[in-house]
């Protein structure tokens, strides 16, 4: 059951680990616990109120999958802390690598290799492929397969790497993050997402509403 009446206990844990990115309410893959995502003077800390036996090696395992799900490496000496491979900050970006990381199975395998992703509204694949222009590297959105619609899911696609990764338009399909570095794994990760803002924005709305309840009312869920 989850801790009830800890008000004071949840703002000291907030004032030590920094500003909450993102917080899961239920681990589905252990033990129903509460874990978040927090930032503090460029250090992004994993943790949870639950002191059940074994939550630190799954805080461990939480870690070294987002590393490969984002932009981002574990700090040398922990076993909960990360920091981004740039001094760009990607809040939605890390919201959604925090997100994949605690609620799908880690026994499953992560894709690799080309970046693509069907369209969810046509018969379309979206890939993104990247390369250095004038300095900066760009993104370039393109389709395969068949659609009157093609040209109108780029733009919406590339419409939504701006909204979630603070990324700048280029051209109608092509994009690059404002301090015009490589993201790869963000790309990878953000691109199911960013064909479909309307219900990954209900999707958010759900969560934020969660990871409110248990912050104001039931501190992080342990057992």
């Amino acid at each position: 059951m989850p801790s009830l009446g800890q008000p004071g206990r949840v703002a000291e844990k907030i004032k030590k680990l920094g500003s909450c990115i993102e917080l899961v309410a239920i681990d589905p893959y252990f033990h129903d616990v509460t874990v978040g995502l927090f930032s503090k003077d460029g250090v992004l800390t994993i943790s949870s109120y639950s002191t059940i036996n074994g939550v630190e090696k799954r805080i461990e395992q939480i870690r070294d999958r987002c590393t490969r799900l984002g932009d981002v490496e574990a700090v040398e000496g922990t076993s909960n802390q990360l920091k981004l491979i740039s001094d760009l900050y990607l809040d939605r970006a890390l919201r959604f690598m925090f997100i994949a990381a605690v609620e799908k199975d880690p026994s499953s395998e992560l894709p690799s290799g080309r970046i693509t992703a069907p369209d969810t509204k046509t018969k379309l694949t979206f890939v993104v492929e990247g390369a250095y222009e004038g300095g900066q590297f760009v993104y370039t959105v393109s389709t395969e397969g068949e659609s009157e619609r093609a040209e109108m899911r780029v733009r919406a696609a590339v419409g939504g790497f701006i909204r979630y990764s603070g990324c700048v338009r280029i051209d109608k399909n092509k994009f690059a993050f404002s301090d015009g570095k490589r993201y790869d794994n963000f790309i990878r990760l953000i691109l199911p997402l960013a064909r479909n803002v309307s219900a990954v924005e209900a999707q958010l709305e759900q969560a934020e509403m969660a990871g409110q309840m248990n912050t104001q009312t039931l501190g992080f869920a342990q057992s």
